[in-house]
């Protein structure tokens, strides 16, 4: 299993963890289910005001490279996403999410690698008051890829056969692409039908369910587009 040197003498029961992001879901969510799939109790720390973190959290807190969202660890302070959904998933006990062996480690990274380019410029869309003209650039240069990522995943019910961090980025990122391209969406069957399962485990759906959880909104309310939840 995945390990991190120098953190495994941190606690979790003696300190709550901080997870700190915007109001939305954004790239903060990812983080949230993984700690909530883990079983950690945890603090979220929403910011709305954006002088509380560029006036003071972001140059008091003692970050070595200060950026949202971040993770409190105990003394352990951390920053960028992909680095925060890896941590929690090596600190926390389920290296499995990284794949079983060598092999699926290599399948994960190689299948988010693709999938995140593809995400990452939908998610684009939503800043662009015109999404709607350059949608067409967008599908005409990622619909051969999504088809692959379609034929990879068949049958399975997630995307390596056992639930990986692959299937974590899946369910929350076709929200972005059903909303652009709700049509096209119907035949890419690999992203409702992961979303629903992963919707159905009980750690999610338990953390959906309570009232401080963070269900919306996907983006803050000056996005060109809105994600109905």
């Amino acid at each position: 299993m995945p390990f991190l040197p120098g953190h495994a003498s941190v606690n979790p029961k003696l300190h709550r963890v901080k997870l700190g992001y915007w109001f939305v879901r954004g790239v903060g969510q990812i983080p949230r289910l993984l700690l909530a799939y883990h079983g950690v109790d945890f603090d979220n720390v929403a910011y709305s005001d954006r002088d509380k973190w560029f006036n003071d959290d972001k140059k008091n807190i003692g970050f070595s490279f200060p950026n949202l969202p971040y993770l409190i660890d105990g003394d352990y302070k951390l920053t960028e996403s992909t680095a925060i959904q890896r941590y929690i998933i090596n600190r926390f006990g389920k290296g499995e999410l990284l794949g079983k062996t060598a092999q699926d480690n290599a399948r994960v990274e190689s299948f988010l690698s693709i999938f995140t380019e593809i995400s990452s410029a939908i998610k684009g869309l939503f800043w662009n008051k015109d999404w709607e003209n350059a949608k067409g650039a967008v599908l005409e240069k990622y619909q051969g890829k999504l088809a692959d990522l379609e034929k990879f995943v068949g049958g399975k019910e997630w995307a390596l056969g056992y639930l990986t961090l692959i299937d974590f980025v899946v369910a929350e990122d076709s929200h972005y692409i059903q909303r652009i391209f709700p049509e096209q969406y119907k035949t890419w069957t690999f992203l409702h039908s992961i979303r629903e399962r992963f919707n159905a485990l009980p750690a999610i759906s338990g953390y959906y369910k309570q009232e401080n959880s963070v269900k919306g909104p996907f983006f803050p309310p000056y996005a060109a587009v809105s994600v109905e939840q």
